[in-house]
């Protein structure tokens, strides 16, 4: 369900949206019906939560109201009794509010200011049972030639449930969306800790080195540090980029990733972001080239042994008590002398 008509919208947004307006499109174009474009349910929210990661609706619906800003609006309004779109206080048009949940809709090409799809000849990877290039520049679902009439994503047995968007009726009891459970793949492991089937060589060390990932995660500063899961699913993607970027997991790192904190709502999201990111680390500081201090003479600092390590204190006093650099061993008068 959605394949053909994900990779269909993929082609075709445009290059400016953000990367977390992308996955929310391309979410919902992976989760609605091919033939109707159309989906909607308590399930199909709660998969478009997990596919996205955000933490909830809200979230969500900050992301579709600046989609639709730029012209991609996915969601339907609400009709009223009356068959018309129904309209708040302000004018606004409604997609959601109690007893009424929200209902997406992938828009056709000539709905939305989107990019011209790219031509990869690759109908050898098609299957055969579609007319090569046959949807690509029509106006419809790649799904829709055997559509007679837009309906709703429900299976054909379950009738009395409709759309929420389609008219003023609270949905019933159970979603009408038979989406497949979708297993969520942690990021993949950097290629110097895969491990090589039939030995074991180093995988203590690759172990020991996701351990301290993880840890690094879970205790950045709040509210940026993670939970264990969250921190486990993204150690091997910090582990990949640290090493290629030169990073080491210290306080110089901690303070990279979360800079300019001002205005950020999703600090997680975020995160994720700054991480498969992350610029080439800072040249280390070439050490400063020191001197040795001369040996003690043992007459100076009122005989005090701190002062064969510590160079201020190799003073002589005058009769006034006033401290003066010892002529025999005080590092600014030995370097005179050379």
């Amino acid at each position: 369900m959605g394949y053909e008509l994900r990779r269909w919208f993929e082609d075709r947004l445009p290059q400016e949206i953000s990367s977390g307006e992308r996955v929310v499109a391309l979410a919902i174009a992976d989760l609605v019906w091919d033939d109707s474009r159309i989906g909607y349910g308590r399930l199909f929210t709660q998969k478009l939560l997990h596919k996205t990661g955000f933490e909830n609706e809200t979230q969500i619906g900050k992301v579709l109201g600046k989609l639709a800003a730029r012209g991609i609006e996915l969601r339907v309004p609400i009709a009223g009794q009356d068959g018309k779109p129904l309209r708040n206080k302000r004018g606004q048009l409604v997609y959601a509010h109690r007893g009424h949940q929200r209902t997406f809709r992938v828009p056709f090409e000539s709905e939305f200011p989107g990019r011209p799809a790219p031509y990869w000849n690759d109908e050898g990877e098609r299957s055969p049972d579609r007319e090569t290039n046959g949807w690509r520049n029509a106006e419809r679902s790649p799904a829709r030639e055997t559509f007679n009439g837009e309906r709703s994503p429900s299976r054909e047995g379950n009738k009395a449930e409709r759309s929420p968007a389609r008219e003023s009726m609270v949905t019933q009891a159970g979603d009408p969306i038979p989406l497949t459970t979708t297993t969520y793949l942690p990021p993949s492991v950097a290629p110097r800790a895969a491990a090589t089937p039939g030995r074991t060589d180093g995988s203590k060390t690759d172990d020991d080195a996701i351990t301290a990932a993880v840890d690094f995660l879970m205790n950045l500063p709040q509210p940026w540090a993670v939970g264990r899961v969250s921190a486990k699913a993204t150690a091997p993607q910090l582990l990949e980029v640290a090493a290629e970027q030169g990073w080491n997991l210290d306080d110089q790192l901690v303070t990279k990733l979360t800079e300019n904190p001002g205005g950020i709502r999703n600090y997680r999201q975020v995160l994720r972001i700054r991480i498969g990111d992350l610029p080439k680390a800072p040249p280390a500081p070439a050490p400063r080239a020191t001197s040795p201090l001369p040996p003690w003479c043992g007459e100076c600092a009122d005989g005090a042994r701190a002062a064969e390590r510590e160079a201020r204190l190799r003073l002589v006093y005058d009769d006034r008590g006033h401290g003066h650099p010892c002529p025999k061993c005080h590092p600014q008068m030995t370097s005179h002398a050379a």
